[in-house]
Order: structure tokens, then sequence, then C-alpha cells
């Protein structure tokens, strides 16, 4: 299955630092699929399409980044709708699976990997790995996004805030882009796992405690505080 995912990506120029971070981030993610697997006692059966679905998540970013330069959805194209697409165009899918049900379930956990809300028409099956998944993935940027604030704006954006307090998945407007709120807008990640394994993992690596500390040399310390005292909560 990893030399057919790499022959698809040796197609794209690994000159490019977007092609190349979205092939490592690609196996990241698999590592971390594979723990929540692990941790869920799934079969060798179910445990190959968790596998699957970390593989094949980000297929849609190669074409994005060659052809639009930009990793920005909103600004180029939804990379999850793409991704599925791809694996559908000329049935590619099946250079990886045959079994049709085995498919959908691959093919909705690339397609819903990225929205704010998983698809509600999905079965429980494909429900279970569409949830594995997004925490895999999102599990990968709260570990590897820069800790960096470079810009001059360090305030937090106050609607990210709010999602913070109301234990809610930020959802970003576009109106406000910022590195601080970027960081804030990963933190609200938390709200959005669903395996025990992801929070423990999440312990494991302090990558809540890393972005906080992060925040706190640069922005508002009250606010700061506050932040830290509903993460800390929410995941103990």
């Amino acid at each position: 299955m990893y030399n057919k995912f790499k022959d698809y990506v040796d197609n794209y120029d690994f000159s490019n630092d977007m092609i190349s971070r979205k092939f490592y981030h690609t196996f990241r993610v698999v590592d971390y699929a594979k723990a929540i697997a692990k941790s869920e006692n799934l079969n060798e059966h179910d445990t190959n399409i968790a596998f699957l679905c970390a593989l094949l998540h980000d297929i849609g970013r190669f074409e994005q980044a060659k052809i639009y330069n930009t990793f920005n959805d909103k600004k180029s194209i939804d990379h999850g709708d793409l991704g599925y697409r791809i694996l559908l165009k000329n049935n590619y899918i099946s250079e990886f699976v045959n079994d049709e049900k085995d498919k959908k379930i691959i093919l909705n956990a690339v397609k819903n990997h990225n929205k704010y809300a998983i698809d509600s028409t999905l079965n429980d099956r494909e429900l279970f790995f569409a949830k594995l998944i997004r925490d895999a993935d999102k599990l990968d940027i709260l570990d590897k996004q820069r800790l960096e604030i470079n810009d001059n704006i360090n305030s937090i954006d106050e609607k990210a805030f709010c999602f913070i307090k109301e234990h809610q998945l930020f959802k970003r407007d576009g109106s406000v882009q910022n590195d601080a709120t970027e960081i804030v807008h990963s933190l609200s990640f938390v709200y959005d796992l669903n395996f025990d394994e992801s929070i423990n993992i999440i312990k494991e690596k302090d990558m809540v405690k890393r972005k906080l500390d992060v925040l706190e040399q640069h922005c508002n310390s009250t606010i700061v505080d506050s932040l830290r005292n509903e993460l800390n909560n929410f995941i103990n």
C-alpha cells in the first residue's frame, strides 16, 4: 500500500516544501491512527482500514499545492473533497482496497477529515473511522504546528476565546488572521477529539502546555490563564 501511495506522490515536485511537508505529515498521521487503532483493540482488517484512511486522508493536498500553490482551502479548493474525487476518478481507490464497503469507509473518511462537522448520514462504522482519522490528523497539527508569533497582532480574537470557553471547535470565518489566533484555533481541537488515546497522547507530549506557554509570552496573561484553566480542566 505504501508503494502505491509513493508512486502517486512521486508525480509531484519534492523540491517544493509544501509537497514534502504533506508527505511527512501523512506518515505521522499514520502513526497516530495506528496508536488509536491499537488502543481500541481493532482487529487486523480494521487496523488496515485505519491505516489506509490515514495514508490517503491528504491525497488532495498534493494536487492542491501543484495547482494553487496554497493549502488555504478558502482561497483554493476543499482538499478533502478534492481527495475524494481523486480516489473516485478511474476507480483509483481500487488500487488500495477491493471491498465496496471498505471503499466507502475510506472515501467518507477522506471527505470528512477536514470538515467542521462530520456528515450526519454516515453509518456507525463509517462514522467510527471518520472520527479516528480526524483525531489522528488533529494530533499531528497540534504537535507540529509552528510555535511562533511573528506578526504584530498579539491579541487573541474574542470569538476564538469564546469558543474555548464554550468547549467548542473554533469555527474560523476568515475575518481574523494572526499567529496568536491560529494557535488558539488548534487548541480548540481538543473539544473535537473522540478517543481516550488522543487525550492521552496530548498529555504525554504536552501539546497544550507548549502552545499556551508561547501565548503567555506575547498575549494578555489573564486571558491566557483563563484558556489554560478551561483546557486543562476539560482534558483532565
